[in-house]
Order: C-alpha cells, then sequence, then structure tokens
C-alpha cells in the first residue's frame, strides 16, 4: 500500500483553511467588542444629558436665561454624538462587509487547492 504523497499538502492547506477561520473569528469579535464600546459612549453619554438637562429645566423655571441656549446647544451636541455613531456603525458594516469577503475568497481559494490534490 502506497502512502498518500498529497498527504503533507493537504494538511498543510487545513492548517492554513484553520487560521483564515481562526482570524475571522477573532476579527469578528473584536468587531462586537467595538460596536458594544460604541453603543455603551452613546448610551453613558445620553445618560450624562439627561441629568443635566433635568438640571436645566430646573434652572428655566427658575428663569435663568442662560438655560436655554445651554440646552440648545447639548442638544446639538447630543445630534452629533448620535451622527457619529451612526456613522460609525455603518462603517464598521462596510469592513465587516468588505473582510468577509477577503475571508470567503481566501478559504475558497485554499480549499479549491486542497480539493484539487490528487489522492494516491
Amino acid at each position: 500500500m502506497s502512502a498518500d504523497k498529497s498527504a503533507r499538502e493537504r494538511a498543510e492547506l487545513d492548517w492554513q483553511i484553520e487560521r483564515v477561520e481562526r482570524q475571522e473569528d477573532e476579527f469578528s469579535e473584536a468587531r462586537q467588542r467595538y460596536e458594544r464600546s460604541l453603543e455603551q459612549f452613546r448610551e453613558q453619554f445620553h445618560a450624562v444629558g439627561r441629568h443635566r438637562e433635568s438640571s436645566l429645566g430646573e434652572r428655566m423655571q427658575a428663569g435663568d436665561t442662560g438655560a436655554q441656549h445651554e440646552l440648545e446647544t447639548r442638544q446639538e451636541l447630543l445630534w452629533q454624538v448620535h451622527r457619529y455613531v451612526e456613522e460609525t456603525s455603518e462603517e464598521l458594516e462596510q469592513t465587516r462587509s468588505r473582510v468577509r469577503r477577503s475571508f470567503d475568497d481566501e478559504l475558497d481559494k485554499l480549499a479549491k487547492e486542497r480539493n484539487a490534490l490528487p489522492w494516491e
């Protein structure tokens, strides 16, 4: 019985496929951590804003004219933070899509190479 002449190459390609799959998993985990971090940033910023808005409301009721301007400025800042988070999320999704295609292409290429090896 003769040994499989392509066994070594097949094993190397299997290892490369596993490496790409690990990289894909690592990227996915990093992306999820970043998404959670981004959402936590938004939530914390809004929590601070709600507290400040309450204080500004009290000042406005007391007749503080500067409180209205500060409230408008704060609302603009909240909008900017919201827009930043949304734009960053969209960019992250575009990056995820590109990276996913790259991983898929690499996995397809390696699988085709491995499957093309003769079993002798």
